[in-house]
């Protein structure tokens, strides 16, 4: 199943997302999960500043998606002030 995660930063998180910026991609790139897309949220078209992440992922479940999601170091460190899970049920386009 595809599900998609989306976090929303703290405010003043900038500074710890950097730090442990090599922990994180390690961690996103372990295999724990399939991600099939993923990346920063910024600010606007003109504002590259980071204002969260994105990640659509294939899983066997949003169990295994929770996991994922709580056991991601920004997560423990606090970098997200809100997060969503819901599982993706494509209509159109490409797969």
């Amino acid at each position: 199943m595809i599900y998609l995660r989306f976090c929303i930063d703290a405010p003043g998180s900038f500074d710890i997302r950097m730090q442990h910026r090599d922990a994180r991609r390690a961690y996103l790139y372990s295999g724990k999960v399939k991600i099939l897309e993923g990346g920063p949220l910024c600010a606007g078209d003109a504002n590259d500043t980071y204002i969260g992440t994105f990640m659509k992922i294939e899983a066997d479940s949003r169990e295994d998606v929770m996991r994922y999601h709580e056991e991601d170091p920004f997560v423990k460190l606090g970098v997200f002030e809100r997060s969503w899970i819901v599982r993706y049920d494509r209509h159109m386009g490409q797969g």
